[in-house]
């Protein structure tokens, strides 16, 4: 079983960039694979790109897709081993991940950072909980800490328009109206670290 959780995931950068330059030609050239296979994809917070990406790359693969989003489908769920269930979490992540894992072939989650306690989104509860009791390979959609689809279609982008060899890539601080989790950042400045470029972060004093 091979979960796909971070960047540390990833045997061989240059292989994967390859294989999906390739697919992006050939889309449907693999749509057998995913013949008689499900992935779900559970959702905690909002999505549109990923969502609609990950769905229609099942959908190329040949595969059924099953979609929750946490908050609207589904009950709340309780993540903390040994927690007694009285305080409106209707069910533990050890018995959905068990359920999940028997309907589907892969699960895709995303879960934010609450930037609310950085002890507990550091720790990644949510998706190591499932990386934890699933029997089925894990996705990760964007975690508090990491959103390696992203940072791996970046990549793909660079490698289609970069005008030489080594690039000069530059990671480029800026404001927002209201404090967003680095999962993205993160994941990006990883995969550089996984390529031969000229790679720049640039930052303000004290960020």
């Amino acid at each position: 079983m091979k979960h796909y959780l971070s960047i540390n995931d990833i045997d061989s950068v240059n292989e994967w960039v390859e294989d999906a330059l390739a697919l992006k030609k050939k889309p449907l050239a693999f749509k057998k694979l995913g013949k008689k296979r499900t992935i779900g994809l559970l959702f905690f917070n909002n999505s549109l790109r990923t969502r609609l990406s990950t769905q229609k790359a099942a959908m190329n693969l040949g595969m059924k897709v099953m979609i929750m989003n946490f908050g609207k489908d589904g009950w709340a769920l309780e993540f903390e081993d040994g927690t007694i269930m009285d305080k409106g979490n209707a069910e533990h992540v050890k018995e959905a991940a068990r359920v999940v894992s028997q309907y589907c072939d892969i699960l895709g989650i995303r879960a934010f950072a609450s930037l609310k306690n950085k002890e507990t989104d550091e720790a990644e509860l949510v998706i190591n909980s499932f990386k934890k009791y699933a029997s089925i390979p894990v996705l990760n959609m964007e975690s508090s800490l990491s959103h390696p689809l992203q940072a791996l279609t970046d990549l793909i982008t660079i490698e289609e328009y970069k005008k030489s060899i080594h690039p000069k890539i530059v990671l480029s601080w800026a404001p927002h109206p209201k404090a967003l989790p680095q999962a993205v950042a993160n994941s990006f400045i990883e995969i550089m670290q996984l390529k031969n470029a000229n790679f720049t972060i640039t930052h303000p004093e004290g960020y």
